[in-house]
């Protein structure tokens, strides 16, 4: 058989080509450049604009592949097909760099990477919650000996020593007390009023030192280091806690003293709003609540232990701002005048009647009585227990079919058949229209 031949050029024709090429460059390139215009160089950029190319090339394939894979599942195929064309490209690269000499890469896949990520996962709903239950049982004894460390530290609050401490700086310390989530021990002045209390929580186990103007977690390892530390802290600390608590039970005095006032009580008395001297905690400070006659907490009065600001909070506004003051007298009438103290369900039969009265008054609703020979009573009748717009056939003496009734005691509306029984929510009254009002 005869035999393909390939014609190779002459490598001395081509450098002798490459020589010829690089002496007129080199005669039109400026003198200092022209020692650096040799065949290495050449090489070396020719080498340098391949890996260009071949880099611009993959950084387009797989930009492209970023927006498709954004682009949703339905893209799934075109983006397998890329990937493809991406691995096909790395593997071209990894071989010219292995004949250039160069160290080689390993050009992962997504696919690849999300694919393995799926096979790791655990689908032995057995195994699962076999571990679940190993790791509840881990921490619930975690949480018992910490609970059992952190308890020793409370009692050793009463060791002799400690309580010596206690009595040369006038403080006295109560009983451990215990809730439902934590235990407490307070230290005490010789008011009563708490400089510092110590509380371990139920729920995590976690140890605390709270003051009236700081939290602080407590982690140690010793109950020597923890009466060392309490011992410290009370030395560094106890002057200015002092101080501050006299500020914090004379602005708390300021305050129900303010409202006690008989223009104060006189406003209160009047818009039938109740003040509770009795302030409530919170991660602020104090709370005192301002409730409306049916219990309804429609404003409140915070005082931050920390700064001794004092804030007037409108529960009501829909735009949530306070109110910070400084004199109370000037504040508070202003304040409680513009409150929204009408009960929740009143509100809501005030808005119900509003809506059913813009309803009566629309046009399209009048057309709809008009065509059907019925008439509304616009203005309700009422009883102890509702309002009730009745509708009847005929005019203003014609059959009473129904009511449309508004429920004093929730404030929703419903309607009723002529006896008044038969009740059935408006919102959710459909078919069965024409059964319950008999027509």
């Amino acid at each position: 058989m005869a035999k393909n031949k390939i014609k190779l050029p002459k490598i001395a024709s081509l450098q002798e080509k490459l020589s010829n090429s690089l002496s007129l460059l080199k005669s039109k390139m400026p003198k200092n450049w022209q020692p650096y215009l040799i065949k290495k160089n050449f090489l070396i950029g020719f080498i340098v604009l391949f890996f260009l190319v071949q880099y611009m090339q993959v950084s387009k394939v797989t930009g492209g592949i970023s927006s498709l894979t954004n682009s949703g599942s339905s893209l799934v195929d075109e983006v397998g097909q890329l990937n493809e064309v991406t691995a096909m490209l790395a593997q071209d690269l990894t071989e010219v760099r292995g004949f250039l000499l160069l160290p080689t890469r390993q050009y992962a896949s997504s696919l690849d990477f999300e694919e393995t990520s799926k096979d790791d996962g655990n689908e032995d709903s057995l195994q699962i919650a076999l571990f679940k239950y190993v790791g509840y049982l881990g921490e619930q004894e975690n949480l018992k000996q910490k609970m059992s460390t952190n308890s020793s530290y409370l009692d050793a609050l009463y060791e002799d020593y400690f309580s010596d401490f206690l009595d040369s700086k006038n403080l006295s310390l109560s009983k451990i007390v215990e809730t439902d989530d934590r235990s407490e021990v307070y230290i005490l002045d010789e008011s009563g009023n708490q400089v510092l209390y110590f509380y371990l929580e139920n729920e995590t186990g976690n140890l605390y030192r709270a003051t009236v103007a700081s939290l602080d977690m407590i982690d140690i390892d010793t109950e020597s280091e923890f009466l060392i530390g309490a011992e410290q802290f009370l030395t560094d600390n106890l002057s200015s806690l002092l101080s501050l608590i006299t500020q914090v039970e004379e602005t708390k005095k300021y305050i129900v003293d303010s409202f006690a006032a008989e223009e104060i009580a006189k406003l209160l008395e009047t818009e039938k709003l109740t003040f509770t001297a009795e302030p409530n905690e919170s991660e602020i400070g104090l709370l005192y609540d301002i409730e409306n006659y049916v219990g309804e907490v429609v404003a409140q009065v915070s005082f931050g232990k920390s700064d001794l600001a004092i804030t007037l909070i409108d529960i009501r506004d829909e735009d949530n701002i306070v109110l910070q003051v400084t004199d109370l007298a000037t504040a508070l009438p202003p304040f409680i005048e513009k409150l929204d103290v009408l009960p929740a369900v009143q509100k809501k039969i005030i808005d119900a009647q509003l809506g059913l009265k813009e309803t009566f008054e629309d046009e399209g609703f009048r057309l709809l009585l008009e065509e059907t020979g019925l008439y509304v009573e616009f203005s309700p009748r009422e009883d102890e227990y509702r309002f009730y717009y009745d509708i009847k056939l005929g005019g203003t003496d014609g059959t009473l079919l129904g009511s449309i009734v508004i429920e004093k005691n929730t404030g929703m509306v419903e309607v009723v058949d002529p006896t008044g029984a038969d009740t059935v929510n408006l919102l959710f009254f459909e078919e069965g229209l024409k059964k319950k009002l008999q027509i």
